[in-house]
């Protein structure tokens, strides 16, 4: 083979290797093109997905804030006539009762002022409402007690009963806002009615300076 033969086929050579090193090229841009189909396919699944949960998580938000409310509204109903039972009558209530002081805020479920039918004394019931009751619940409405008469000065001259009212609860729940003096309101085929032991006596809580 002479030296111009030789140069043809190296020629030839070049061009089959650049003919198949653009069809790689083009095999690799298809699979890119693909690639890139599959992400943005991906990106739109999770998106859509994302949306769904987003709405899903809204809906069943609204749910719960309902149904809180909803017990609420039976605890406003209840607790006026399951007091007056006791010889406690409530002349006001102020759902989520709220009061801001030195940058930092107390907010209460229900605020109820109310007189005792026997010795006249004014009395205030606070009263936390729960769809699910739980031990650390009780542990936080005491620490709100505790700070009550700061935020709420005007009622220092009066001594305070606490109440739980709720529609479920974990267990030993119960048994725990009992033993830490709270009255306790359930769910019955009459909105809520007490739920306490018989015998039960309130903790009266009072300013101390």
């Amino acid at each position: 083979m002479d030296r111009l033969d030789r140069m043809e086929k190296m020629i030839e050579e070049n061009i089959k290797g650049m003919r198949e090193l653009q069809e790689a090229q083009k095999r690799t841009d298809e699979q890119l093109r693909k690639t890139d189909e599959e992400i943005r396919k991906t990106d739109e699944e999770i998106r859509k997905t994302s949306e769904e949960i987003r709405k899903v998580n809204k809906s069943v938000a609204g749910i719960s804030d309902g149904f809180g409310r909803m017990t609420e509204g039976f605890a406003i109903v209840s607790i006026e006539e399951v007091f007056k039972n006791l010889g406690i009558y409530i002349n006001t209530t102020l759902p989520r009762a709220k009061r801001r002081k030195n940058g930092e805020s107390l907010e209460l479920d229900l605020l109820n002022l109310a007189k005792s039918e026997g010795d006249k004394k004014e009395l205030v019931i606070v009263a936390e409402v729960k769809t699910y009751l739980r031990t650390e619940d009780i542990d936080n409405l005491i620490q709100d007690i505790l700070k009550f008469y700061e935020f709420f000065e005007e009622y220092r001259a009066r001594e305070l009963i606490g109440v739980i009212a709720f529609m479920n609860y974990a267990k030993g729940a119960k048994e725990y806002a009992e033993k830490n003096g709270f009255y306790l309101l359930s769910c019955s085929e009459d909105l809520m009615k007490l739920a306490n032991k018989e015998g039960f006596k309130p903790k009266l809580w009072r300013y101390n300076q």
